[in-house]
């Protein structure tokens, strides 16, 4: 798997700091809670992050698929009930 390359942190209050990634030319950004409290773990958040990354780049990398027949057939009504005016099912 490939790593997350740490691009620099941003303290929004005491409490919360974020903490700023990029991976596979994406950046992301995890909290870390410096209050003690703990939603997810930053292993969890980066885990998450990634993986949402990892999918958005598998959907970009799918073929698009030609419109079905049934599309076609719509298309084809529709433009006749303009040329027409008759709706034919």
């Amino acid at each position: 798997m490939e790593k997350a390359k740490y691009l620099g942190a941003c303290s929004v209050d005491w409490k919360h700091t974020d903490l700023f990634y990029e991976y596979r030319g994406y950046e992301y950004c995890v909290t870390k809670h410096n209050n003690g409290y703990m939603d997810k773990s930053l292993r969890e958040q980066h885990e998450e992050e990634q993986r949402k990354i990892d999918e958005l780049i598998e959907e970009k990398n799918k073929p698009i698929e030609s419109a079905s027949n049934d599309a076609w057939e719509a298309f084809d009504k529709l433009y006749n009930y303009f040329e027409t005016g008759i709706w034919e099912d």
